[in-house]
């Protein structure tokens, strides 16, 4: 049976390139992987399948209410099979209540079997986990969550509120949830994430630092796998992907409460600007 894996987090972390480039990394180890992408613009699959169209499927569902999963599923030359849920009338209907919908057809329409997948990771789009977006973890569609940050304080607030969702959906049963750190602008911030993790017991996966070969790749509609794959980025997120074929072990969750979070926030932009000012200081000096 294939893994699911839902990748969350604030919008402009960088969690769609992450999750495209790890099924690339999979699937250049031999996995069978498809990536489930659920955006109205279309773009978690955009890099794995360049300039090839795709059509949504959840469009035509609403329109027919019965479709066939394999018409809207395609192969890239990346390996990985892509399919993108697209979006709704404002308005209308809930988003992410297609995933599990659609996770459905994936097994009752026998594609992940006639596939053979071993991994379904699903980009799942949102600032704000509500009820929908939460429920592929309460009714036990997912098996495990990461949770992209790029170290702002928005997207830290946002990884805080996700937490308290998937506590709330799991109730007493601790699900696995993991970190990935993208892009920390300094070491700082990576020390105050790591804090963060602590006092949160969740698991940091990997810290990805900037790379200029994932941002050209990234430009260029591609992963860094196509244009780099020789590079110490793409060799990085191998390394990173060999860590997710590893079994993760469930912890009781513990986000901070909202108070508690708004003053640990403080604290941190607090010294946030002593280091911003002593650093412009030295620099005056330095001068």
């Amino acid at each position: 049976m294939a893994q699911r894996i839902c990748f969350l987090g604030r919008g402009g972390s960088g969690k769609s390139t992450v999750a495209q480039n790890l099924g690339h990394a999979l699937a250049l180890k031999g996995y069978h992987v498809l990536l489930v992408g659920n955006d109205i613009s279309l773009s978690s699959t955009v890099l794995l399948r360049g300039e090839a169209d795709i059509s949504p499927a959840l469009e035509d569902y609403r329109e027919h209410y019965e479709i066939d999963l394999n018409d809207y599923v395609i192969p890239t030359p990346s390996g990985v099979y892509c399919l993108e849920l697209g979006s709704i009338d404002p308005g209308v209907g809930c988003l992410a209540r297609g995933v599990t919908l659609i996770d459905e057809m994936l097994d009752t329409q026998g594609v992940s079997n006639s596939l053979q997948l071993d991994f379904i990771l699903y980009d799942i789009s949102g600032e704000t986990p509500c009820t929908g977006y939460i429920l592929p973890i309460r009714e036990g569609v997912m098996q495990r969550c990461i949770i992209v940050t790029n170290g702002s304080f928005a997207s830290v607030t946002t990884a805080n509120s996700i937490l308290q969702a998937i506590l709330r959906a799991a109730g007493a049963d601790n699900f696995p949830v993991q970190l990935i750190v993208n892009n920390a602008p300094c070491a700082e911030t990576k020390e105050e994430l790591a804090s963060y993790a602590r006092r949160a017991t969740i698991e940091i996966l990997a810290s990805l630092d900037y790379c200029k070969e994932l941002e050209y790749s990234s430009l260029a509609g591609k992963t860094v796998f196509d244009t780099a794959p020789d590079s110490a980025c793409a060799a990085h997120l191998r390394a990173v992907a060999d860590d997710l074929l590893l079994s993760t072990i469930p912890t009781s969750l513990t986000p901070f409460p909202r108070r508690e979070l708004v003053a640990w926030l403080r604290c941190w932009q607090r010294r946030e600007l002593a280091r911003r000012l002593a650093l412009a200081d030295t620099e005056a000096c330095d001068g």
